[in-house]
């Protein structure tokens, strides 16, 4: 589900909720919305990063797990391989 599907969906049940029900989904959403504060200011490189995933998300640029579990494999025996063995 989309952002904007997920919104919809929700606009179209409020209005066949009674009034306490719509209140405490406005609680819910100000307990959401005032935890989502950052507890330090994200860097350039970091926001850069960010958006850069986001891009990757939406072209199907990413690894599943068993890709990434592969893929580290792989270059921890590379590396092993490199390393002298001792006696």
């Amino acid at each position: 589900m989309t952002r904007i599907e997920a919104i919809a969906a929700i606009n179209a049940k409020l209005s066949s909720l009674d009034d306490e029900c719509v209140l405490t989904v406005v609680e819910i959403v100000n307990e959401i919305a005032a935890t989502e504060v950052l507890p330090r200011s994200l860097s350039p490189r970091e926001l850069a990063l960010i958006e850069q995933s986001k891009e990757d998300f939406k072209t199907g640029r990413f690894l599943t797990p068993d890709d990434y579990r592969a893929e580290m494999g792989a270059f921890l025996l590379e590396r092993r391989a490199k390393v002298p063995k001792s006696a």
